[in-house]
């Protein structure tokens, strides 16, 4: 029998995933990441990118998507294998690397961007649903009423748990597909150019390619965190403990191709486009600029426009941080933990901030913060642990994971110096927050905690009910 402190460890969520519990196909993973990926972000960045021209030119913003969405499909497959292999999510594995109590740090840096984004995105969708009700009934304006009831929508889908949001995302991105190319069309026509037009328009470049695709890579670094909590909803062959890493998660992989990067460059290009001739970048003025003239298809982009919202903010934003608030407060329930992520997003306001290209800044300031955890946890999982893993000590106290009083220094040290080292590292601070990580974590941990704590390397151990 666990005892009390172990018990603590065992939310039910927060087990190990079982194969009759993988219930996403190929397509439903696919169709989840592109419900994500379509939003008002990725469209609002494509607009902030091109910055009145200082910015990328369109071309450019191509071969930046590719490469910063590439770079957030390797991290987040390799991330993922956690949960493909083991069926646990990100707040439990980082127990191994953090230590039990270290976890706890850890979790509450990765649910930053998750408030933000949620607070953000509900906005934005709230805005749509205000302007609808206004063409309804021409006296009505209240954005504070729909940030409410929309922020309650959300999180109610949420607590029906991974498959309940595919399932949403089959109605959200065919909705998004329509709208997306009805922007381009009434573009062409209404400016009198074509795509040929829209993709040779110059720029400035006054951003470093670093800088740009860290601003790219920053609002998903959060995904790859996370990428254990989608892998483990995913169907795995019978035969995946002796697949290696690419077939064992190609699903992930084909999904990730598809739903992040192609629909990605897709959705950044329109916004683009919409903001080099409409000079706005907030996609619900766009389509009131475009459609005002008919009242048909604005009321449909404005319904796109909040769907996008929601297909994206209860996947990337409400489930992860209510993983995490679980693993810090183990009475609290699944359904609380989702009230309260909601709740703490808005009451971060992020839409005060405006202006400019301040969700590129952002998303960069975003992915130096995460750098640092996201290399902690592929060093420990792949150079430390060699893809092997003591699953039934991530759920007992006391076990292999407890190091010193439930942290891990060489994860504490790690985090502070390689987070303060990227700092000099100006538009290339991700990746060196990313790369010192890995450095200095592999070499703590083996010569100091894997000689004081054992770590019962190259041992699969599975969990125990």
């Amino acid at each position: 029998m666990q005892n009390e402190k172990s018990l603590s460890l065992r939310s039910p969520e927060l087990l190990p995933t079982k194969d009759s519990e993988r219930n996403l196909s190929l397509w439903d993973y696919t169709i989840l990441w592109a419900g994500m990926t379509i939003n008002i972000v990725a469209f609002s960045l494509g607009a902030q990118y091109f910055n009145g021209g200082d910015g990328l030119s369109p071309w450019m913003l191509v071969l930046v998507v590719f490469l910063g969405y590439g770079l957030v499909t390797f991290l987040t497959v390799l991330a993922g294998d956690i949960g493909t292999k083991y069926g646990v999510p990100f707040a439990v594995y980082s127990r191994a690397a953090f230590g039990y109590k270290g976890s706890f740090f850890a979790g509450l840096v990765r649910c930053v961007p998750c408030f933000y984004w949620f607070g953000f995105q509900t906005w934005v969708g709230a805005n749509a649903l205000n302007m609808i009700m206004g063409i309804m009934f021409p006296s009505f304006n209240n954005v504070t009423l729909m940030l409410i009831l929309f922020a309650a929508f959300q999180i109610i889908n949420a607590l029906f748990g991974m498959e309940a949001m595919a399932k949403f995302d089959w109605i959200a991105v065919p909705m998004l597909g329509i709208m997306f190319a009805a922007i381009v069309v009434t573009v062409c026509s209404k400016y009198g150019v074509s795509i040929p037009d829209i993709m040779g328009v110059q720029a400035a470049g006054n951003y470093s390619m670093a800088f740009a695709i860290s601003g790219i890579a920053g609002g998903w670094i959060t995904m790859a965190l996370n990428g254990p909590d989608l892998a483990r909803q995913i169907k795995r062959s019978d035969n995946y403990k002796n697949e290696g890493l690419v077939k064992r998660n190609k699903n992930a992989i084909l999904g990730q191709l598809v739903g992040l990067m192609a629909v990605g460059i897709i959705a950044m290009m329109v916004g683009m486009a919409a903001g080099i001739y409409t000079h706005e970048w907030d996609l619900n003025n766009v389509v009131y600029s475009l459609f005002s003239n008919n009242m048909v298809v604005l009321v449909f982009c404005f319904i796109a426009i909040a769907i996008a919202q929601w297909s994206t903010n209860t996947a990337a934003n409400l489930m992860p941080p209510a993983y995490i608030l679980l693993n810090i407060f183990p009475k609290c329930k699944f359904w609380m933990t989702t009230i309260i992520s909601g709740v703490i997003g808005l009451l971060m306001m992020p839409w005060k901030q405006q202006g400019g290209d301040f969700l590129v800044v952002i998303q960069s300031n975003f992915s130096t913060l995460l750098g640092p955890i996201i290399g902690i946890m592929l060093a420990d999982y792949f150079l430390v642990r060699k893809c092997t893993l003591n699953v039934d000590d991530l759920y007992n106290v006391g076990g292999q994971y407890q190091y010193t009083r439930g942290f891990n220094m060489s994860s504490v040290v790690t985090m502070v110096v390689s987070f303060g080292l990227s700092l000099l590292a100006g538009d290339y601070s991700f990746f060196a927050g990313l790369a010192i990580s890995v450095v200095i974590y592999v070499i703590l941990m083996k010569n100091f905690t894997l000689k004081k704590y054992d770590q019962k390397l190259g041992q699969d151990i599975p969990f125990r009910e």
